[in-house]
């Protein structure tokens, strides 16, 4: 096994020898970046940031304020504030959470009061949730992103194709892949987001029907798409 049921706090891991300490969950992500110091000196090569960084790219809510600080955020879902400027159907996620949990698509602005559990449709959900466009299409792309200093040094894309064209993802069925180049463009505005990081990161991500690049999330982890379905030549 090359796995750790570790995500922070004492007792710190340690290798049997010198070895990469990769996280592959969000939580994980934050504590190596917390205590990279303490990891290295047990052992571990570490590559991260300050964890503030780690935060923000995780966190839904702080990721468009990032975007729009990076003047990005037409590269993103339009966010909607509260449940009543919404245009439906939307998507409602929190603002923290991995692997599609707690996600799904909301239909009326009364859908969203009974999920976040307020009673006024033009009161603003805060930072707790986000309430975002659903960006249609069968077809998402994963690009997996090896960056230092915010320089991406590598990159691995994978588009896959889905039986449906309103879904979130895991609640779909997957009938198709493709390795891809990763577009010039598109780095060029994943790069805009990534000042200051450093690890290994996942962009998921649609293409609106003008071709513009809409990324529904950031994941400064090891993502699903390079752990398990990248070909492993790649």
């Amino acid at each position: 096994r090359n796995t750790l049921d570790w995500r922070g706090g004492e007792p710190l891991p340690r290798p049997v020898e010198s070895c990469w300490l990769l996280p592959a969950s969000d939580e994980a992500a934050v504590a190596i970046a917390e205590e990279q110091v303490q990891l290295r000196a047990a052992g571990w090569k570490v590559l991260t940031c300050n964890p503030e960084v780690v935060r923000r790219l995780d966190d839904k809510v702080e990721l468009q304020i990032l975007a729009a600080e990076r003047s990005v955020s037409e590269h993103l879902p339009v966010r909607y504030t509260s449940p009543g400027s919404a245009a439906y159907p939307c998507v409602l996620k929190p603002a923290m959470g991995e692997f599609g949990r707690d996600i799904d698509i909301m239909y009326t602005s009364t859908d969203v009061l009974r999920v976040t559990g307020t009673d006024d449709e033009e009161a603003e959900l805060g930072g707790a949730w986000l309430l975002q466009e659903l960006v249609r299409g069968p077809f998402e792309y994963s690009t997996s992103l090896l960056v230092v200093h915010g320089e991406v040094l590598e990159s691995a894309c994978l588009r896959y194709e889905y039986d449906a064209e309103e879904y979130v993802w895991p609640r779909v069925t997957e009938v198709g892949r493709e390795l891809l180049e990763v577009p010039p463009d598109h780095l060029a505005v994943m790069t805009r987001l990534l000042d200051g990081f450093s690890g290994l990161c996942n962009f998921n991500y649609k293409l609106r029907a003008s071709g513009q690049m809409c990324i529904l999330e950031v994941n400064a982890r090891v993502g699903a798409d390079l752990a398990c379905d990248m070909p492993r030549k790649r």
